[in-house]
């Protein structure tokens, strides 16, 4: 691999991330900036929700982008898509308050996520693919891992920035900007660095190649949208939930979270090199049992909560989705043929993330709502766990001698 691509594809990664944990880390303190004149809790709700509504944007970018990376090249979509991030995520700190728009305010901050879910739709999995195309095959699992550390990265950086920037008026603008100003840096070398030579494709139809394939994407759908979902659970979930439920406070539970997140970008290069040792399907597995026995117990701790149990429960539950996330991206691109690979891997991730992962955020809550069970945010995840459990081990295991792909023809 050439030296100066690793850190090229990272930078992208990186920003996609750092906007979208920024996001989710922003919530409790933008409540009150959207949804003043609502109770706390159904604001933080309509908040949560309103990631999932990029069900509809995400997708359609995934397919748009990925279709069109495979068809006229990889590295030329990703710039198209890093520009478009970096774009997006500078108007992020232009939006007005409710207090000077009213209800246009809330409306305008939906769709200006949605905007951003449209274009980073195609950068996650195009870049793992133009990383893995370039680098040697019997490191994959590894450059799996460094590869998502680079996430861990960016969502590393927006809760520190938070932490340290929060007392500060309004400075929930100056985070969105500076992530636009490392967006714009990020798409200029990356203009300058990477050159790729023009793909040839069959011209067909992204839906028929999906359907095609449906059985890869329902899977690699169920498995992403459990890595994503027990993910939001320590992090933008548990953000929000620790200060509705305890004296910890806002402050508070994102200074546990930069700590708990610096944690998780050492474990992941270090289950990179495990990855590399035990085979991947093993490892994912072995995440997905982990986290349906132990989310709900672990949460029971939390019926007398303290800083140090929250970090308890989060390291734990961090674990188990770290093993699952360093060979994951190495799993998709083996799993998926080379000639539709950032369409299917791309759409897969993104219906896993949107449909599957998302959702937990405001469900959970809601049914904590209206239960008073501190378990029952849990529920959600443990019910995505259980069909991904079933769902990869008939796959995985039971099923293991497949045919070679084979390409579609027009």
């Amino acid at each position: 691999m050439r030296i100066s691509y690793f850190p090229v594809i990272m930078t992208g990664n990186l920003l996609y991330h750092f906007d979208r944990a920024l996001f989710g880390l922003l919530i409790p303190f933008l409540v009150p900036i959207f949804f003043p004149e609502v109770d706390p809790i159904y604001g933080l709700i309509y908040m949560y929700a309103i990631s999932p509504l990029s069900l509809i944007a995400k997708p359609v970018g995934a397919m748009i982008f990925g279709y069109l990376g495979d068809r006229f090249g990889t590295q030329k979509i990703l710039s198209v898509t890093l520009f478009g991030m970096a774009i997006k995520t500078g108007l992020m700190g232009f939006l007005p308050t409710y207090e000077q728009i009213g209800v246009f305010s809330p409306l305008l901050l939906a769709f200006t996520r949605l905007a951003v879910s449209f274009f980073s739709a195609g950068e996650t999995t195009g870049g793992a693919i133009s990383l893995f195309e370039n680098s040697n095959p019997q490191k994959r699992n590894l450059m799996s891992a460094l590869f998502d550390a680079s996430g861990i990265l960016g969502v590393l950086l927006a809760s520190c920035s938070v932490w340290v920037l929060h007392s500060y008026k309004e400075f929930w603008r100056i985070l969105f900007w500076c992530g636009s100003i490392i967006g714009a840096i990020s798409w200029f070398i990356r203009k300058s660095v990477m050159h790729e030579l023009p793909k040839k494709r069959d011209p067909l139809l992204p839906m028929r190649i999906l359907w095609e394939y449906r059985k890869i994407v329902f899977g690699i759908a169920l498995v992403a949208g459990f890595s994503y979902a027990n993910y939001y659970l320590i992090t933008n979930f548990m953000n929000g939930f620790l200060p509705i439920i305890s004296p910890i406070t806002k402050a508070e539970a994102i200074s546990l979270n930069s700590l708990l997140l610096l944690l998780d970008f050492f474990f992941l290069p270090l289950f990179g090199l495990v990855s590399l040792k035990i085979r991947k399907e093993t490892l994912i597995l072995i995440s997905i049992l982990g986290g349906v026995l132990f989310s709900a117990p672990l949460f029971l701790f939390l019926k007398e909560p303290t800083l140090f149990k929250a970090g308890f429960i989060r390291i734990i539950l961090m674990i188990f989705g770290v093993v699952l996330a360093a060979p994951y991206h190495a799993w998709v691109f083996e799993k998926t043929p080379a000639d539709h690979r950032y369409l299917i891997g791309a759409f897969s991730t993104t219906i896993g993330g949107r449909l599957f992962g998302s959702p937990i955020l405001p469900i959970g809550l809601w049914l904590y709502h209206k239960t008073g069970l501190i378990i029952a945010p849990t529920f959600p995840v443990i019910l995505i766990g259980i069909c991904s459990f079933i769902f990869f081990l008939r796959e995985e295991f039971v099923k293991s001698k497949r045919p070679a792909f084979t390409t579609l023809k027009s």
